[in-house]
C-alpha cells in the first residue's frame, strides 16, 4: 500500500507512477484546477484519452491495466493524488464545486 503526489511542474507529458508487475490496483485523483489527461501504458497527449478536469475527479484502474506505468499531460502546475490499497473508497464532502 501507498499513498503519494505527483506534482507537475509545467505543460506537458510526465510519468505518474512507473509500472508494477504486484500491483493490482491504482486510484489516481485530481487535487489542483488545471486538469490532467492520462495515458495508461502509453505516454499522455493534450486532449486524449482519460481527463480529470476539476478537483476531486479520480479514476480507478484495476486488473492488468493497473500494472503498467501512467503518464500524465498536465495543463500548467497540477497535483495529482495516488493511492494503490483496493479499499479505499473516496466520498465527496457536502459541498460540490460549479464551473
Amino acid at each position: 500500500m501507498s499513498a503519494a503526489t505527483k506534482v507537475f511542474t509545467g505543460i506537458g507529458n510526465e510519468l505518474i507512477i512507473a509500472a508494477d508487475e504486484h500491483r493490482d490496483f491504482i486510484t489516481i485523483q485530481l487535487q489542483s484546477f488545471n486538469s490532467v489527461y492520462l495515458g495508461i501504458g502509453e505516454v499522455a497527449q493534450d486532449a486524449t484519452g482519460i481527463m480529470l478536469m476539476v478537483p476531486g475527479c479520480s479514476v480507478r484502474i484495476m486488473g492488468a491495466k493497473s500494472r503498467l506505468a501512467i503518464y500524465g499531460y498536465a495543463s500548467g502546475t497540477t497535483t495529482v493524488g495516488i493511492e494503490t490499497c483496493e479499499d479505499l473508497e473516496y466520498r465527496p464532502g457536502s459541498f460540490i464545486w460549479f464551473f
